[in-house]
């Protein structure tokens, strides 16, 4: 450890002569137990449960949070600041104290930036929360948006940063696995939830993958897919033969069928590729790598057809079933049919590369040893570690082995290929106790995972684009291929817009959100989009809780009172045709269909107070081009939340649309 302390602070230091660049978010700074940690929060919003830690570098315990950044306004003008809160919160506005507590203020705001300052501590007793909102003359309150929150982090921030990643690293690189120990590694299941977990099963690999193929992965896995977390294992001199006889073992006895291919097959699967946001995530097994954008940064596919040697039912078990050999793998399960998995796995197989090679005849004998000295059981079975050096040992030796910069300083230890930040991450990371391992908090949980699973590969998220809208050009290609027919109405629309994530954890229920990101929830609840959600099963509780949390929510929101029965009357009648507003043309309700569908039908309203939350829906009610400017739903009500039905509840659209609610929670019962 001591060795890793003057290296941190060099770098450190190094990076401190870069000036940094304005970020999204705000800069929130918690102070707990005598000890200061600091991150980017996308809202001015904080949820944390009653004896629960702020950060997983924190303890849990009293703790204050102070938010810096800026407002960036685009007009001059006045707005109305409100924090819903758990008591004691500040803010305060280019220098001029606003909110004390939970009563609204009015402010003018210059055009451009205004500097924020905001705290908050944590409450005496119950859960700490608080969620700011604003409004002006042109909107109702609304949560103060992401799009127009900024700061430019610190040094502190951008160290505490440097350390997340490295924890972050130190977890997905599995480097417990080898490394044990007991005084600092909580157990499996615990702490950290990405810590601890197995990499895919070893077994059946030679009815799947083809031998030669494994044997070049295991020399050198970035060299087929770069980023892979998968290191270098074998080293030396006779590192290729090493890997053939790991290779040989792992596929001894096995009968691969032969490999064939359905080219009637090929074309339907490059439009299913299309379809389904495969292309937001994954090259094209054709595409060259060019460098442009929209390629880096996308996982290729060429490799697969030498990988499973044509094999296509191999492949497309795999792609209805991702998980079963690997439950924390990224690859979401589609619930594809064994129709829609044989064909995307016969593009993919079809329009890949095959490698000719020499190979290396191996020997099973062998490369069982080695399975065991390389600590390629570790990771893939659990199995304690035999060879390696226990972490403090690692710790005290500094960047020597996996941590080296070089082969002389790695020896005969994995090479996982690290850039020179990620290895930067690390040391910070092992500089610290590692206390943080213990622990973790939802929000930023669920932070990396959206990251992690790429989720900004289908969804739109605080105003930037999906990966998978700047490909419109690969998509039609594909979706070409396939002979031309008329749109019929009711089917699924391909350039409709993927629902943007930016409020996700105000908007849906957790317990809704859980089931739909597990892959629980069969019906599409928006049937005209072309693509399906994929199931994330082993993140989606955290996940979901985490963009609760995110948004200053609990898991649960307050249980509703029963719905009274005039009021459901009215909202029955504001969703009709009859002096309504006419809700029933798109939406379907229950087993009645929509009256009059355009190109598909919308939302059916059975699932709507199952799936949103309360504040959610009012907010969407009343100004829904607001959180979409690109949906169809009309706006009903004007800046002030006045409706044109005057003779219903005078045309308060918040009651209104409560009315409307309280009628589609007695729908759950029918």
């Amino acid at each position: 450890m001591s060795r890793l302390r003057p290296l941190l602070l060099a770098l450190l230091l190094l990076a401190g002569l870069q000036a940094a660049e304005p970020q999204a978010g705000l800069a929130v700074t918690f102070t707990a137990g005598g000890k200061s940690d600091v991150r980017s929060d996308r809202l001015l919003a904080l949820y944390v449960p009653a004896g629960q830690a702020p950060t997983p570098f924190l303890p849990a315990g009293p703790f204050v949070a102070k938010w810096e950044g800026r407002i960036l306004s685009p007009v001059r003008g006045t707005f109305t600041f409100a924090a819903e809160n758990s008591g004691g919160f500040k803010l305060s506005l280019n220098g001029q104290p606003l909110l004390d507590g939970a009563t609204a203020r009015t402010i003018t705001l210059n055009q451009g930036e205004n500097t924020l300052v905001a705290e908050l501590p944590s409450a005496a007793q119950g859960d700490t929360f608080v969620r700011l909102t604003w409004s002006s003359k042109d909107f109702l309150p609304e949560p103060v948006p992401p799009t127009v929150l900024a700061h430019t982090p610190a040094e502190a921030e951008l160290a505490a940063t440097r350390v997340r990643e490295g924890r972050l690293l130190f977890a997905q690189l599995n480097c417990a696995a080898c490394h044990a120990d007991a005084a600092k590694i909580p157990a499996k299941g615990t702490g950290m939830p990405e810590l601890g977990q197995n990499a895919p099963v070893l077994a059946e690999l030679g009815n799947r993958y083809n031998q030669h193929f494994l044997a070049d992965w295991i020399h050198d896995p970035k060299s087929v897919r770069p980023g892979t977390l998968m290191p270098k294992a074998v080293t030396g001199p006779d590192a290729a033969q090493q890997a053939a006889d790991i290779a040989a073992m792992l596929t001894q006895g096995a009968t691969p069928p032969a490999g064939k291919l359905d080219a009637a097959q090929v074309a339907p699967g490059g439009a299913l590729f299309a379809n389904l946001g495969c292309i937001g995530c994954h090259q094209r097994p054709d595409a060259e790598v060019d460098g442009k954008p929209e390629t880096l940064g996308r996982i290729p596919l060429a490799h697969l057809s030498d990988k499973y040697q044509l094999r296509a039912e191999a492949l497309a078990a795999y792609l209805r079933e991702p998980a079963k050999h690997y439950p924390a793998t990224r690859m979401p399960n589609f619930r594809l049919s064994e129709e829609e998995s044989g064909q995307l796995a016969n593009y993919l197989l079809a329009n890949g590369r095959m490698i000719k090679r020499q190979p290396l005849k191996g020997d099973p004998t062998r490369g069982a040893a080695l399975l065991v000295s390389a600590g390629c059981l570790n990771c893939h079975a659990g199995m304690p570690p035999t060879t390696q050096p226990p972490l403090a040992k690692v710790l005290a030796a500094g960047p020597k082995g996996c941590l080296a910069p070089d082969g002389a300083g790695r020896a005969q230890a994995p090479d996982f290929g690290l850039a020179p930040a990620q290895r930067e991450a690390l040391l910070a990371f092992l500089a610290t106790d590692l206390a943080s391992l213990k622990q973790d908090t939802p929000a930023e949980f669920a932070e990396r995972q959206v990251r992690n699973l790429n989720c900004v590969a289908c969804h739109t998220r605080d105003g930037q684009g999906s990966a998978w809208s700047k490909v419109d050009g690969e998509c039609k290609k594909l979706r070409d291929a396939l002979p031309a027919k008329e749109h019929v109405e009711g089917e699924p629309v391909p350039d409709a817009p993927i629902p943007a994530m930016t409020w996700f954890g105000e908007k849906l229920q957790t317990a809704w959100m859980t089931k739909f990101v597990s892959g629980q929830v069969e019906a599409k609840p928006r049937p005209w989009l072309i693509g399906r959600m994929p199931g994330f099963a082993h993140v989606a509780a955290g996940l979901s809780l985490g963009l609760a949390h995110q948004h200053g929510l609990p898991a649960e929101e307050p249980k509703e009172a029963a719905p009274k029965a005039e009021l459901a009357a009215l909202g029955e009648k504001l969703i009709g045709v009859d002096g309504g507003f006419n809700c029933i043309t798109c939406h379907a309700v229950g087993d009645t269909p929509a009256t009059a569908v355009f190109e598909a039908p919308a939302i059916n309203f059975k699932e709507t107070a199952e799936r949103l939350r309360r504040g959610y829906f009012l907010r969407w009610a009343l100004a829904p081009t607001r959180l979409d400017p690109e949906t169809k739903m009309p706006k009903y009500a004007d800046a002030e939340g006045m409706t044109q039905l005057t003779d219903i509840l005078d045309g308060k659209g918040t009651e209104q649309f409560d009315a409307v609610r309280q009628y589609l929670r007695t729908l759950e019962a029918k």
